[in-house]
């Protein structure tokens, strides 16, 4: 998985700008990621095609995920009883201090000419020690409990506590605003280690709340929606469970939606594609390396669209597709012969 995701950062040569050519735009997601299937449109198309997301099953035990979830519970609690009592004692305190400011005679108002000027200072340090812990109180940690209740409470309440629950991670915006759209899947090394560390079995073998980091969030509304999808599969219109395993959401300007399969790569077949993709990762570089990066786009597209034929990519449509391709490269001066037996054969790229 990681290997596949570092090879094509090797060997590449950029283009002149952030954009893609029109030729790698009608080139198809670049492996391991490939369209969205459409029992996924639904639940991708409410997401922001901005941010990167991350989904999985989780399968830890309910009691964990209750306790998990009561810890920030109790907290957000005495953080909201806190601001109550402020707000309370506030009641009585704050009217009475703007009527004095604004000149009106209340139980807050001071006879200066009459207080000794050490108790006008400690009476001025006091109220202004007072607005300043309100302050606090206002501005950082009120959006606690409210977002504590927006996020895992309406999520608990929709879902409860289940055996298997959908996960849906979503990038924050201190490090997805910095990715490149159309490029870093290609390119972008750094991003994508970031990305596969966050989908490592060791990493989601925790419950999803303790997921939360610095790099991603819960998506609680993706979350909520993704088990009403689930539990409309009782009617027989819903979505399977088993279309949420470990993958990789990200939205191009190209394709659309696309996902990478984390969780299929160590099965059978998943590891036969990652060899295919390995060997199509190495054919990129190849051709980048001979400065003949636009030759693999064409060999792509040439291979997308005889595959996409009624009838699949059959014996007849590859030794076509060979011939065409034979063409395309000595019209490129490559010698394809050559070029092959240098990259190990054509074995796995059926």
């Amino acid at each position: 998985m990681a290997k596949s995701s570092r090879r094509s950062g090797r060997g590449k040569t950029p283009t002149s700008s952030g954009a893609s050519t029109p030729s790698s735009a009608s080139s198809g997601p670049i492996p391991p990621f490939t369209k969205v299937p459409e029992v996924l449109k639904s639940f991708v198309e409410p997401l922001s095609p901005d941010e990167v997301y991350l989904v999985h099953i989780d399968t830890t035990a309910e009691e964990l995920k209750r306790q998990t979830f009561t810890v920030p519970l109790i907290l957000n609690l005495v953080v909201a009883a806190v601001i109550g009592l402020r707000v309370y004692m506030g009641i009585s305190t704050y009217p009475a201090l703007v009527g004095t400011l604004i000149g009106l005679q209340s139980s807050m108002t001071v006879d200066t000419a009459a207080t000794p000027w050490t108790e006008a200072v400690q009476i001025i340090l006091r109220r202004t020690g007072t607005i300043c812990i309100d302050y606090f109180l206002v501005t950082l940690l009120w959006s606690w409990p409210v977002n504590f209740v927006r996020g895992p409470v309406r999520w608990r309440r929709a879902i409860g506590f289940r055996e298997r629950e959908v996960i849906v991670r979503r990038s924050n915006r201190s490090w997805s605003k910095e990715l490149e759209r159309n490029r870093w899947i290609r390119e972008d090394e750094a991003r994508r280690d970031k990305i596969v560390a966050a989908v490592t079995p060791e990493r989601i073998g925790k419950t999803g709340y303790l997921l939360v980091d610095e790099d991603w969030n819960l998506d609680y509304e993706a979350m909520i929606r993704a088990h009403a999808q689930v539990d409309r599969t009782r009617r027989g219109d819903g979505v399977q469970m088993d279309e949420f395993r470990t993958a990789v959401l990200v939205n191009t300007d190209a394709d659309g939606w696309l996902i990478w399969r984390v969780g299929d790569e160590n099965t059978p077949s998943g590891q036969k594609r990652s060899v295919q993709r390995d060997q199509i990762l190495a054919f990129k570089e190849k051709l980048a390396e001979m400065g003949k990066e636009d030759l693999f786009l064409r060999w792509v597209e040439l291979i997308q669209w005889e595959s996409s034929q009624p009838g699949g990519f059959t014996a007849e449509r590859q030794r076509s597709a060979m011939l065409q391709a034979k063409q395309m490269f000595e019209d490129e001066n490559v010698d394809f012969s050559q070029f092959w037996d240098d990259m190990g054969g054509m074995e796995g790229l059926d």
